[in-house]
């Protein structure tokens, strides 16, 4: 039997980058199903642009700001396909996405969920993205959420049982968080061909970010986590590690800020006295660099 995927691109005031995150999934060697906007409220022209550019082969679906967990829940309720791929709008798909995805699911008699590779397109240079390939679960883990927002596909029903965190303060994190509780019942099925691109530019939300904000998120996350039973079960050996990463990951970023010093190491103190074996990393060093030469 074929395999049907629906598209999902949730989107806020990104007019300027959408119209070739739309044309990449169009333009797929398997057509989607379908391909459905879902605009979290902007209020530039994204809706005139997208409906002018592509008509009827996208669904525009307008709501009122609710951040991007909202918006990909309600593009899940809406879809039709059996399984489920989560596009940002300022990303992009190769041609070869879909139908590799299709091969890769009929080859595992439909798993629950897959991951398959991108690669990260910066104004530089072009990286595959990385984690350990002999136990991806563990680089999820302790390391963190190699896998973003991009590459996952998800089996219908399974997008509709378990949907992502509407919590505006953990906006942001609400895809890791879900794949976490997803890793925790079901085999992460990896297909390591390379199809798609996270790309990299200064509006991306990861570069702009109100401190407190920041840590009032990967706090939220990390306390919706470990308040999940399956969760605590399977990772119980790594969930110090789970934890040391969430404060080296505050620290680093907070560290990378004027006036931020102090409090940087507050939180790189927290993660090396939750898991002082877990902390002799990069990100460590870049800590401790942004704490001393900045």
């Amino acid at each position: 039997m074929d395999v049907q995927f629906s598209i999902i691109i949730p989107t806020y005031n990104r007019s300027h980058l959408i119209l070739e995150t739309i044309k990449s999934a169009i333009l797929q060697d398997k057509a989607a199903n379908e391909i459905i906007i879902v605009d979290d409220g902007s209020t530039d022209d994204t809706e005139a642009k997208v409906k002018r550019a592509f008509g009827d082969q996208v669904r525009y679906l307008k709501m009122e700001n609710k951040e991007r967990g909202s918006a990909r829940n309600t593009g899940t309720k809406e879809a039709t396909g059996d399984y489920i791929y989560f596009l940002d709008s300022d990303d992009l798909l190769y041609p070869n996405h879909l139908s590799e995805a299709a091969r890769f699911i009929t080859e595992n008699n439909r798993p629950e969920w897959i991951f398959q590779e991108y690669e990260i397109k910066g104004a530089q240079q072009t990286i595959r993205v990385r984690y350990n390939r002999k136990n991806p679960i563990k680089t999820l883990v302790t390391k963190g959420n190699f896998m973003s927002c991009h590459g996952v596909f998800l089996r219908r029903d399974i997008a509709r049982k378990y949907e992502f965190s509407e919590d505006r303060t953990m906006a942001g994190s609400e895809d890791y968080a879900l794949w976490l509780q997803l890793a925790a019942r079901y085999i992460l099925h990896i297909n390591p061909i390379v199809s798609a691109a996270l790309v990299q530019h200064e509006a991306r939300s990861v570069f702009n970010f109100d401190p407190e904000a920041l840590v009032q998120r990967k706090i939220t996350m990390l306390d919706l986590v470990l308040d999940d039973a399956f969760v605590l079960k399977i990772f119980s050996k790594w969930i110090p590690q789970l934890k040391a990463n969430t404060y080296s990951y505050i620290a680093l970023h907070l560290a990378m800020l004027e006036g931020k010093k102090k409090c940087a190491f507050k939180w790189w103190l927290k993660s090396i006295r939750t898991a002082p074996w877990a902390v002799i990393n990069r990100r460590s060093f870049a800590i401790v660099k942004h704490l001393i030469f900045r």
